[in-house]
């Protein structure tokens, strides 16, 4: 499996903003996989080392409050979600 496809099933999994529950498409939250998995990629690439789960929850986070518009307050009600995907996707 790759680092996208692990994303995009914890994506799908966590469903943070319940879309997938109201009948969205599978497929819902692909652009967002891909935007943490690049950046995932490239904060690897810049340290020559795999990220940390706090560099992890900190890319989730940010990624969603720039995608769907969050406030920190916003963001901050969604931190256990941000925080399973992580350490998830850094074991």
């Amino acid at each position: 499996m790759t680092r996208l496809d692990l994303i995009n099933e914890l994506l799908r999994h966590e469903d943070i903003e319940g879309l997938l529950s109201m009948g969205a498409p599978d497929d819902e939250y692909e652009s967002e996989a891909k935007m943490i998995a690049d950046r995932v990629g490239e904060a690897e690439m810049r340290s020559g080392a795999k990220i940390t789960r706090e560099e992890a929850e900190n890319i989730v986070a940010a990624v969603w409050m720039e995608m769907f518009s969050l406030s920190d307050g916003d963001a901050g009600r969604r931190k256990e979600a941000f925080s399973a995907i992580a350490s998830r996707l850094v074991p």
